[in-house]
């Protein structure tokens, strides 16, 4: 595959480089230079990981949403990464971000045609890079204008992290996902600080009686 890399439509994605120990170091670097940044939005991250992904143009990652926090950064070649803002419910609904935390679905997470020009599009290029935050709608496209002879692969490593911040949402949209079902509109986490400092607790205790419930009805490996 290596081999063939540069033929067009040709990719590859490493996940969780992190195992080895010059990507760890890596990565590490990463954190420490954002540190300062991170720290008043962001603080108490845990879990960095990263993945690696190499493609030859054109190439295209689709519309979706993460769990974590994203340093996209490009290495080689060229690459528009798309971004809407997770603040936004017009492009992806409550429940649908909800269901993504909870259950992992990424069934309903779609892109409306209508919603394109919200999107904001970065051209980047070997040394840079872009940071979005968890549940931040997101896609990528590697053009072929760039491609010269020789040159035709573009390699993006992206560094991704859990935060308090993060753990706390999760454990609010926990919490919204039950309420919901009771027919009520609860309020998106980071809306009301009085009301997620509720909820939370409760999201974490719904999460823990699932988990053990799952452990006590499904053999081993079924979840």
């Amino acid at each position: 595959m290596f081999a063939r890399i540069e033929e067009p439509g040709s990719w590859i994605a490493l996940y969780n480089v992190q195992t080895d120990p010059a990507y760890a170091g890596f990565l590490d670097e990463v954190m420490a230079s954002a540190k300062s940044l991170l720290q008043a939005e962001q603080p108490g991250v845990f879990r960095v990981a990263g993945f690696i992904f190499i493609s030859a143009p054109p190439s295209v990652t689709p519309f979706h949403i993460d769990r974590e926090n994203n340093f996209w950064l490009q290495i080689r070649g060229r690459k528009i990464m798309t971004v809407f803002d997770h603040r936004d419910r017009a492009v992806v609904k409550a429940k649908d971000v909800e269901d993504f935390i909870v259950s992992g679905s990424l069934k309903n997470v779609r892109l409306d045609p209508t919603h394109r020009a919200l999107g904001h599009d970065f051209d980047v290029g070997p040394g840079d890079g872009v940071y979005f935050p968890a549940t931040s709608p997101h896609m990528t496209r590697t053009p072929t204008g760039w491609v010269q002879p020789g040159n035709g692969v573009s390699i993006s490593i992206g560094v991704v992290f859990y935060t308090d911040v993060t753990r706390h949402h999760a454990r609010v949209h926990q919490c919204n996902r039950v309420l919901r079902k009771f027919g009520l509109t609860p309020t998106f986490p980071g809306e009301s600080a009085w009301r997620d400092a509720i909820k939370a607790p409760l999201g974490r205790a719904i999460a823990a009686s699932r988990t053990r419930w799952r452990n006590y009805v499904a053999p081993p490996g079924a979840y």
